[in-house]
């Protein structure tokens, strides 16, 4: 397995190939900033030699869900794996436009300035080919099987993978220590839902009862599996009503919606971003 990471982004987000015998599976594309295929490439050559041509070939694309921190290359590649839903299909069918996303090309938002030959007035996301993807479909990779499995909350479209031969669950934006948001309300980040996130976190847990690690797709690559536990606990301490909460004041975490109708809930270790 490859981890691919673009660290010098403020959304750190970070990428994973998964290779069995006959074939390999990519999870989510990164922002778009960059052209990934190369690197991804490079990278098949390097593990698979003289199969590589084939194995690109049988390559299968999986979306953890449609942000634009996971769907920027999404065009580059013939077919993207997803969950099936309404706001899914009209992204893949019409992209997302420059203006909503114009805050993400800022330049403070880089660490080191813009990489070369990238303009930010263009960033965008482009449309592309979607195959929609069933709850409990196993992607059989030779000698390694990979479950799809919806668990919406953090969007509508939400889905992790499980990695059977080694117990590990690729949960996506949902599980790790960070900023947990379930505020999105609007047409370009979909809809969030607090009760169905807890629910999906219970959901993987009775599905992966040999689960070893948690592989995420920003900031650190590996979580603890105590995070399952501790985020769906503050979760519900949310929803009930008995954590103390105080107004957003940083807009940069509204994405979006009105930051007044927001509120941040502070927890050991991450914090989580609901609305009132």
């Amino acid at each position: 397995m490859y981890a691919v990471c673009e660290p010098q982004h403020l959304q750190e987000v970070n990428v994973f190939l998964i290779f069995g015998e006959s074939r390999v599976l990519m999870l989510d594309t990164g922002m778009g900033i960059c052209d990934i295929r190369p690197v991804i490439e490079e990278l098949v050559a390097l593990r698979c030699g003289a199969q590589a041509g084939e194995m690109l070939d049988n390559l299968i694309v999986v979306n953890c869900h449609l942000h634009f921190d996971h769907t920027g290359n999404a065009w580059r590649f013939p077919e993207i794996v997803t969950a099936d839903a309404p706001i899914v299909r009209r992204q893949a069918r019409e992209g997302v436009p420059h203006e909503p996303l114009a805050n993400q090309a800022d330049e403070d938002m880089f660490l080191f300035g813009y990489p070369e030959g990238f303009v930010p007035e263009d960033y965008c996301i482009r449309p592309y080919r979607i195959r929609c993807c069933e709850d409990g479909h196993r992607f059989r990779l030779g000698g390694r099987e990979v479950e799809f499995i919806t668990t919406p909350g953090h969007t509508e479209d939400h889905a992790m993978l499980y990695d059977h031969r080694d117990g590990i669950l690729f949960a996506g934006d949902m599980i790790y220590f960070g900023v947990i948001y379930v505020q999105f309300d609007n047409e370009i980040l979909g809809h969030s839902d607090i009760q169905e996130y807890i629910d999906s976190l219970e959901k993987v847990k009775r599905r992966c009862p040999n689960m070893r690690s948690i592989y995420v797709s920003h900031n650190d690559f590996i979580t603890d599996l105590s995070a399952i536990d501790k985020i769906r606990d503050a979760l519900i301490a949310v929803r009930d009503g008995e954590a103390a909460g105080e107004p957003l004041r940083d807009e940069k975490y509204g994405y979006y919606g009105d930051p007044s109708t927001m509120r941040q809930y502070r927890f050991d270790g991450f914090s989580v971003v609901a609305g009132k």
